[in-house]
């Protein structure tokens, strides 16, 4: 059974995935008496729309979802935060969904598609991805500003290019990127297949 309205982060972990499959588990058995609600095992598929940088966390934690709920199946979409905001209000079904952004998760609330209050649940900072041995000797933000370095981005109107844009504006310097990803995935793996490549993610 489709849902439309999602449960959207609230805690940490496990706790939250709890509380989302109790909200919206895919049975569609009639609920049971409140007095048995407790005893009552989940089942179904538990669909979470989450940030790529949040893949190697959720996976594991899907993971032990999963071996502590044997009729539960955690469905992981992973991808940049403002494509999965769009992908959910243009009707995809999701239970939960996890943004690297508040203004990606303001997309969804604006639509009204949201069964919960929006928290913050982990932050996030950036990092610069460099060579195996750093032959290029970066060692700052400022040394992206070479122009003998190719560096990756992510592209501004995503969370992870939107704190590339904020830190390089932060340390005055112009970074010109050779390529600017939809998401941190895609910054890695177009580093790894052009070297030498210098990226700056999150």
């Amino acid at each position: 059974m489709f849902r439309r309205h999602i449960k959207v982060l609230a805690g940490t972990g496990v706790a939250s995935l709890a509380v989302a499959l109790a909200a919206c588990s895919s049975s569609t058995s009639s609920a049971p008496p409140a007095a048995a609600a407790s005893q009552v095992k989940p089942t179904g598929t538990l669909v979470v729309f989450a940030a790529t940088s949040l893949t190697d966390a959720f996976n594991k934690i899907g993971d032990q979802f999963e071996a502590a709920n044997p009729g539960v199946t955690v469905k992981f979409n992973y991808n940049g935060s403002s494509s999965l905001a769009t992908q959910i209000t243009q009707g995809a079904p999701a239970d939960i969904f996890a943004s690297a952004s508040p203004t990606n998760m303001t997309t969804v609330t604006e639509a009204s598609l949201e069964s919960s209050t929006p928290k913050t649940f982990a932050a996030n900072q950036g990092e610069i991805m460099v060579e195996a041995g750093n032959p290029s000797h970066v060692k700052s933000v400022s040394d992206l500003a070479n122009a003998s370095l190719k560096v990756v981005t992510c592209a501004p109107s995503v969370p992870c290019g939107a704190l590339a844009t904020q830190i390089f504006k932060n340390a005055a310097v112009t970074v010109k990127p050779v390529s600017q990803e939809q998401n941190v995935g895609g910054v890695v793996t177009r580093s790894a297949s052009a070297r030498p490549t210098r990226a700056s993610s999150t």
